[in-house]
């Protein structure tokens, strides 16, 4: 056999789609090879739903490393965010996009689609809105003072995990 090298998107696919495969190593992999944070970016478009959820994966993982190397991708990550369906992969790309420093319409659009996720039916997703959402209005006194009503009504969420953010970003908010 030759020394070809598996593509990015075909290592992604590999194994079951009970766990997350290669994500980890090839997360490690990007922090030290950037080319590779590219790679991941453009598998979030792979039509095959493990490779852009392994892909968003990865990325959350690099953005907990060294959030810079995902910076230079905020347009392609948020459209990919305002165009997928699939929970997993809308999970980790929620993460990603309240830590990315979003300004103008991005930081708007990216706002409404917290907002609209604040409607979703998984309680993790409407954790990590609410998390973004507190992010974004460490900036924007008019996003905190919208905030602040939406985290009182969270407090009372039938979801404790919901309760327990709530309670954390109200504290978060007051000391802005």
């Amino acid at each position: 056999m030759t020394g070809a090298r598996v593509s990015l998107r075909d290592r992604l696919s590999a194994g079951t789609t009970r766990d997350l495969g290669p994500t980890n190593e090839v997360a490690r992999e990007a922090l030290h090879d950037p080319k590779l944070v590219r790679e991941l970016i453009d598998a979030l478009d792979d039509e095959r739903i493990v490779v852009a959820h392994r892909a968003a994966n990865a990325l959350k993982k690099i953005q907990h490393a060294n959030p810079a190397l995902l910076n230079p991708f905020a347009k392609q990550i948020l459209r990919k965010a305002l165009n997928t369906d699939h929970m997993h992969t809308r999970w980790s790309l929620t993460i990603i996009l309240g830590e990315l420093p979003l300004r103008g319409r991005d930081k708007s659009l990216a706002i409404d689609l917290m907002f609209e996720a604040l409607s979703s039916r998984s309680a993790l997703q409407r954790v990590f809105a609410l998390q973004a959402l507190t992010n974004y209005a460490h900036d924007d006194s008019a996003l905190r003072a919208r905030m602040k009503p939406i985290l009182e009504k969270a407090l009372t969420d039938t979801s404790a995990a919901i309760r327990a953010r709530a309670r954390k970003l109200e504290k978060q908010l007051a000391s802005r």
